[in-house]
């Protein structure tokens, strides 16, 4: 029976898989994914044919992945696998398979749609999100729970157990070349070991750890998890998780219990956290009715509201917008050189500005405590005065065509000539 490698390979299943893909791709910072995006472009469904082919076949290859030793804002590393286009295909018709609303391809799949829907678990799965974990944890707070306990995995990428995953996989699902081809997918080999160092440590080992940056580690570590995810949702104990953020609630009495059974877990999967008091701030322990953060929230008996963190965040992020367009139109003005496209000056500044606050507000649609949008607003008027006030002073003393670059209209005697074929160089001008 093979009626899940066989739905991976579907045309249209592929084709699904190619159109999710470009889209996360299309603006990458990559030169070898971008080339290897237009490639396909040129023509998709020879490449996704080829594609099909191979999975059919059983000939497919995983590529070695890029490894990147990404910074982290506090100065850490984190490890990021860089996939091809092609296998982040692959994975993304994978993905689709095991989230099938299809009862058909749900009957070989076994336990799997239990274990990956689990009630309290958000990240990762179709139809949740952020917005559906706060408000389980509303619900949850306005249904008795007094006492929390949040906390925040360590390393957790490269510590999901892998080898026990794809086990896991293979003894559930009635396929075995899919099962076959979902380890294959989430193991990780680097093109570039040497060039890491000892960054190398950052990424997954031969049996333990996924990928960031595959399609499939998330699921992989919400598989990893189903017995933590069980154990804190039953016996009257409750925990909502988002990947590797959890906040457990309960009775005052039972929280530090609560806490202890959450690390005895974590360690039998080879797996820690951080803990209350351990001078990490990524951990505490409290009375719902004083509040606490969670994924940017700030979750109160008065209401959902952006965290203070993320408001200080975001505000810092705009400051910096703001810094570079001074320096844009500081240029201007000083040289007078023509205007191009990309420069951040008045007009467009106030444009990504826009593009920013509207989405930092969309992503905070679902609060319900609104004071701090009219905070964070007050905030933002200030830094628009100041920047409006300063432009003002800048433009007074240039000529009318160094004022327009300085707004960011553009001037036609700023166009760059094209040069075609033999044209007189008086017809070109």
């Amino acid at each position: 029976m093979a009626e899940l490698a066989l739905a991976v390979s579907d045309l249209d299943n592929l084709y699904r898989a190619w159109r999710d893909v470009r889209a996360n791709v299309a603006h990458t910072a990559w030169p070898h994914i971008t080339d290897e995006m237009h490639a396909i472009d040129a023509a998709p469904l020879r490449a996704l044919r080829e594609i099909q082919t191979a999975l059919r076949q059983h000939t497919y290859e995983f590529s070695k992945k890029h490894g990147y030793a990404k910074r982290k804002s506090g100065g850490s590393r984190r490890g990021i696998a860089i996939h091809s286009v092609r296998d982040r295909i692959v994975q993304r018709a994978i993905l689709d398979v095991l989230y099938t609303a299809d009862d058909k391809l749900k009957k070989p799949l076994g336990p799997l749609p239990t274990v990956l829907n689990q009630p309290r678990s958000f990240a990762g799965i179709p139809g949740k999100g952020l917005p559906q974990a706060i408000a389980c944890i509303v619900n949850l707070i306005e249904t008795g729970a007094h006492a929390y306990v949040y906390s925040d995995m360590k390393d957790f990428f490269p510590c999901v157990p892998r080898e026990e995953v794809a086990g896991f996989i293979r003894a559930n699902v009635n396929d075995a070349a899919f099962a076959d081809l979902f380890e294959r997918a989430v193991t990780t080999e680097l093109n570039n070991v040497a060039a890491l160092g000892s960054f190398v440590e950052l990424f997954p080992g031969p049996a333990i750890g996924v990928a960031q940056g595959s399609l499939l580690s998330v699921l992989a570590g919400n598989i990893g998890l189903r017995r933590f995810d069980e154990l804190f949702n039953t016996n009257g104990l409750a925990m909502v998780r988002y990947l590797d953020d959890f906040v457990i609630l309960a009775n005052w009495e039972n929280i530090e219990r609560a806490f202890a059974l959450a690390q005895e877990e974590l360690a039998r999967l080879g797996m820690d956290c951080y803990a209350p008091g351990d001078g990490s701030q990524k951990a505490f322990l409290g009375r719902v009715a004083d509040g606490f953060d969670f994924l940017g929230c700030r979750i109160h008996p008065s209401g959902v509201s952006p965290s203070s963190k993320n408001r200080r965040k975001f505000l810092r992020e705009l400051k910096s917008v703001l810094a570079q367009a001074r320096q844009e139109i500081r240029a201007f003005k000083s040289d007078g050189a023509p205007r191009r496209r990309a420069e951040q000056t008045y007009l467009q500044t106030l444009s990504l500005l826009d593009r920013k606050i509207r989405g930092w507000g969309d992503a905070y649609q679902f609060v319900t405590n609104r004071v701090t949008f009219a905070q964070t607003d007050v905030a933002i008027d200030h830094l628009l005065t100041d920047f409006r006030l300063w432009f003002t002073r800048q433009i007074g003393a240039v000529d009318a065509r160094t004022q327009r670059r300085m707004w960011g209209v553009a001037l036609l005697a700023d166009t760059p000539p094209q040069i075609v074929g033999n044209v007189p160089k008086s017809k070109r001008a």
